[in-house]
């Protein structure tokens, strides 16, 4: 986990994928471990608001384009995020194990059905960075880990606004002094300029 003064947090990759083998390894003993790592991997790709992930209905979601439409919170605006392949055959696996069909069926539901709630992703906040062993592990840390790993692919901050839906430039901006890994590469640039 890393943070500077302005204390946002976030995930390495190594973390991310740390935890979502931790809720993996859990399906012996947890019959719910799939929709768990589907609203993990969904929550952390589309950069969702814990607030957000009861707002997902089964009509959000069109399996010919893989796009899922997201319905924002606050400031941001609705988007349309298009899965990348891992997170639309695990989308996809969840749909067809867990028998979600009715268009009006909110994607992500609680074990006896009811619509899932802020303290019962809490709860499966607490139960996964226990097994993960990530401790300072908090919800909204998805949504900064996920900016931070996209500017380490080199993308523009006015592709990040854009990716993220952002309002205003000054909501992506943020992230860019927080990646390390992105400040090496930019360091290493530079060496290898002087050096050549």
């Amino acid at each position: 986990m890393k943070r500077n003064k302005n204390e946002i947090k976030y995930l390495t990759k190594k973390q991310i994928k740390k935890l979502f083998s931790s809720i993996e390894n859990t399906k012996k003993l947890n019959k719910f471990w799939l929709r768990d790592l589907c609203i993990f991997n969904i929550s952390y790709y589309c950069w969702l608001r814990i607030s957000e992930i009861s707002l997902i209905k089964f009509e959000n979601y069109n399996k010919d384009s893989w796009e899922l439409y997201i319905r924002r919170l606050k400031w941001s605006n609705n988007s349309t995020i298009t899965l990348d392949k891992t997170r639309r055959l695990l989308l996809n696996r969840y749909i067809r194990e867990y028998k979600i069909k009715n268009d009006i069926d909110l994607l992500f539901t609680t074990k006896t059905w009811k619509e899932i709630t802020k303290p019962s992703i809490e709860y499966l906040v607490s139960k996964y960075k226990k097994e993960s062993k990530i401790l300072n592990f908090h919800f909204h840390m998805l949504k900064h880990s996920i900016a931070v790993h996209l500017l380490e692919l080199w993308l523009s901050i006015f592709e990040l606004k854009n990716y993220l839906w952002h309002k205003s430039i000054n909501s992506t901006i943020v992230y860019s002094s927080f990646s390390s890994q992105m400040n090496k590469n930019i360091y290493n640039k530079i060496n290898k300029f002087w050096l050549d």
